[in-house]
């Protein structure tokens, strides 16, 4: 038992930090796009539009919800 339950936190761990980076990516989308093209200033070609900054926001917003609800889950049972 003493395994399912270090099994149990380290899901814990890792749906903390799967919603919590998402959580940054709803609230920094243009850092998130900043990093996904290797931190490099966005020039003319990696302009941060607001439709990407949406589809991030959105994306992001998602992922979150999915997490909170995945660690919700051992709650409701």
């Amino acid at each position: 038992m003493p395994l399912l339950h270090h099994a149990g936190a380290l899901l814990s761990l890792a749906l903390v930090f799967w919603t919590g980076s998402s959580l940054f990516a709803v609230l920094h989308p243009r850092i998130v796009l900043a990093l996904a093209q290797g931190g490099q200033d966005q020039g003319e070609a990696g302009e941060a539009t607001p439709a990407r900054q949406g589809r991030i926001r959105l994306q992001g917003g998602m992922m979150s919800l999915a997490g909170l609800i995945l660690l919700a889950l051992p709650m409701l049972t």
